[in-house]
């Protein structure tokens, strides 16, 4: 399987006919992939459920200033994607942890508990500031000494899910530019700056506990090797108060200067200079004129350059967000959020198929048809749901394929009364037997030295069926191709449901191209154990083609399913097809004898499990085709065939005798 991310392998376009390949020019844009942001919030959404041991926890996409934890929902990123899936589940779960495990009405009160614990005044203006200065750097304390106690609880109960926490903070939390500040002069002045930002790197392997006064102290009493021993959010702001004081105990009386300069700092707060003549240079722990900057020894690998400066504020940032549970995360529209729902309702899921190892991609199913699916109103359908045309664009073709359609069910009933046969059985009985269940009629008989007084019953039913047909739905299928098809499957489907123990299932395969992304699709258009007839007469009007022909491609998505439907039962695979395999992306080109190859592989496993394979090409009879049809049966085998496809209602006739078969 290909590796999309170093711990996850993970799953999770409208094209407009044959191999032409003129829309990638106007489709070839930025754009949201929301069939797979629906895949990973589902499995983002099952990876919380387990690690938390809780199923009330929602997991959505943000789309307004929700990119922080709130203690009731985990946020998501709108620019999610298959790199960067890893630290996103990892942030997710670290979310969730915290929903699970720390107490947010403590955090609601934290003010009030620090101004009682420090016995602050409140009787000034200034004081009040005061106080909610000293709370703002509790709470830092507090978020540091709050992860190590969950990530060691989630370490410890889910250890399978560590390396999403290790990619988190890899992508979130270090930096190479972290690693040679804390072995650097930077951040070693005695002030608040110096110690939060030795503090919360406790955990790197070039931590110096010697950088400042009583940080050895800190470390001891936060104790991470012991961690386990706080069991609650109260025992770790117990911690986190007791190294406020610590580290009160070790700062200088802040002067008259050093509150205004501290004042405006906090105004400017994440504002980084540049380093130009005359400008300041934040060093993080002190200001100074960019002329009077000390002249360092560029040769010095201890020592940061300006550039590296400017990147470690930027990278302490991003510690104290993620800290603090505030890591920025792209918005979603209300219209991708509602595509993304609307995505999910129909239970779409995708699979990772292809022809090799370095020849993958992945294929979108939609198990279902949804009323959503033919909403006007809903701005991306046609993106998402190629397959769906329009009453109202009558070059779709709606009235001929809804008509093509009724006129199938139509005939579905007449075949469908041959099949009612299908629910009799018939019974045999032979008596005066040598062997079998006793007679009772004839135990009289037993004192007549009549010792044949058995009987033996033979019941005769028909077997239960399953049968798979399976659409070609690209582009050159449009019109007649294509409304014939559906003509001669809807009355399959209607006579099967008039028989009661055939199963019926009907697909398309067709693409899909969202966002920049194009895959190959399959629709299930019915399902005779889930859908009634009604289903068919709402729908499939409203079924056009579209699309190259990822046959093969589909094939494979959808076996494991097949198969597994069929098991036990006579078994029937039928193809509908009018062009040779063709489908191509970034990820792959599936083309030529790559193509049918992989193909003819994909239906030999359905072969090899006891399926019937019946296939036909649809041509025009007018138009010879001999060089395709030697590779379509090269693909389906030896008895695949061409079809007329005015001729696919009698074919209908001939299915329904295979049915009427013992």
């Amino acid at each position: 399987m290909k590796n999309i991310n170093q711990n996850t392998n993970y799953w999770t376009g409208n094209l407009t006919g044959s191999s032409d390949m003129w829309w990638r020019e106007e489709e070839e844009k930025k754009g949201r992939d929301v069939v797979a942001l629906a895949s990973y919030r589902s499995a983002i959404t099952n990876y919380v459920n387990i690690v938390t041991g809780r199923t009330d926890i929602p997991v959505t996409y943000n789309s307004s200033d929700e990119s922080f934890t709130d203690g009731k929902k985990v946020y998501l990123s709108g620019s999610m994607n298959d790199k960067n899936f890893d630290p996103s589940v990892g942030l997710a779960l670290h979310e969730g942890s915290h929903i699970k495990h720390t107490d947010f009405e403590l955090l609601r009160s934290l003010e009030r508990t620090v101004q009682k614990y420090f016995k602050l005044p409140e009787d000034s203006y200034e004081e009040r500031i005061a106080i909610n200065d000293h709370t703002s750097k509790v709470k830092d304390l507090l978020n540091y000494v709050e992860d190590r106690r969950i990530d060691y609880i989630i370490f410890k109960s889910a250890p399978g899910y560590k390396n999403y926490y290790h990619a988190m903070y890899d992508k979130y939390f270090h930096f190479r530019v972290i690693d040679k500040a804390l072995r650097s002069q930077e951040y070693r002045e005695t002030n608040w700056e110096s110690y939060i930002f030795r503090i919360m790197n406790f955990t790197n392997q070039n931590t110096d506990l010697n950088a400042l006064p009583g940080l050895r102290t800190i470390y001891r009493t936060i104790d991470l090797k012991n961690i386990s021993r706080l069991k609650n959010t109260e025992d770790a702001l117990q911690v986190a108060m007791k190294v406020y004081s610590q580290i009160l105990s070790v700062l200088p009386e802040p002067t008259k200067e050093d509150q205004d300069e501290e004042q405006n700092d906090q105004q400017q707060s994440g504002s980084g200079s540049s380093n130009g003549e005359g400008t300041e240079v934040n060093t993080g722990d002190k200001k100074m004129d960019a002329d009077s900057q000390p002249t360092q020894d560029e040769t010095d690998p201890n020592e940061l350059t300006d550039s590296q400066k400017r990147s470690l504020q930027n990278a302490i940032q991003k510690q104290k967000k993620l800290q603090d549970g505030s890591m920025k995360k792209t918005k979603l529209t209300k219209a991708e959020k509602s595509s993304i729902k609307s995505v999910e309702d129909s239970g779409a899921y995708d699979v990772e198929v292809g022809t090799g190892s370095s020849n993958r991609t992945r294929c979108v199913v939609y198990p279902a048809l949804t009323d959503r699916m033919l909403d006007r109103e809903y701005s991306h359908r046609g993106n998402l749901y190629p397959f769906i045309g329009s009453k109202e664009y009558k070059h779709w073709g709606f009235d001929d394929t809804d008509k093509a359609v009724r006129e199938g069910i139509i005939a579905g009933k007449m075949l469908g009364k041959k099949l009612e046969v299908r629910n009799e059985e018939t019974t045999t009985k032979w008596t005066r037997q040598e062997s079998g269940r006793i007679d009772k009629r004839l135990i009289a008989e037993l004192g007549f030295n009549n010792d044949r007084v058995f009987k033996t019953t033979l019941t005769e039913r028909y077997n239960d069926a399953f049968m798979h047909i399976s659409i070609d739905g690209s582009g050159s299928m449009d019109g007649a191709y294509l409304q014939n098809a559906l003509k001669s499957a809807a009355a399959v489907c209607q006579a099967a449901t008039m028989a009661g123990n055939i199963h019926v299932q009907v697909s398309l395969r067709t693409t899909l191209s969202v966002g920049n992304a194009y895959k190959p699709l399959i629709v299930v258009l019915y399902d005779s154990s889930v859908n009634k007839m009604i289903h068919i007469k709402k729908f499939w009007g409203h079924i056009k083609a579209s699309g190259t022909t990822p046959e093969g491609l589909c094939f494979e998505a959808l076996s494991k399913q097949i198969i597994k439907d069929s098991n036990g039962r006579d078994a029937y695979f039928l193809n509908y097809s009018d062009g040779m395999p063709y489908f191509d992306n970034r990820e792959v080109y599936y083309s030529g004898s790559t193509a049918e190859f992989h193909t003819r592989d994909e239906v030999s496993k359905l072969r090899k499990q006891g399926i019937n394979i019946l296939s036909f090409f649809i041509t025009d009879p007018e138009w010879s085709r001999e060089s395709t049809l030697k590779s379509f049966r090269r693909m389906y085998g030896k008895d695949a065939t061409t079809i007329d496809p005015t001729k696919m209602m009698p074919l209908a006739k001939e299915l329904n005798k295979k049915f009427l078969q013992k």
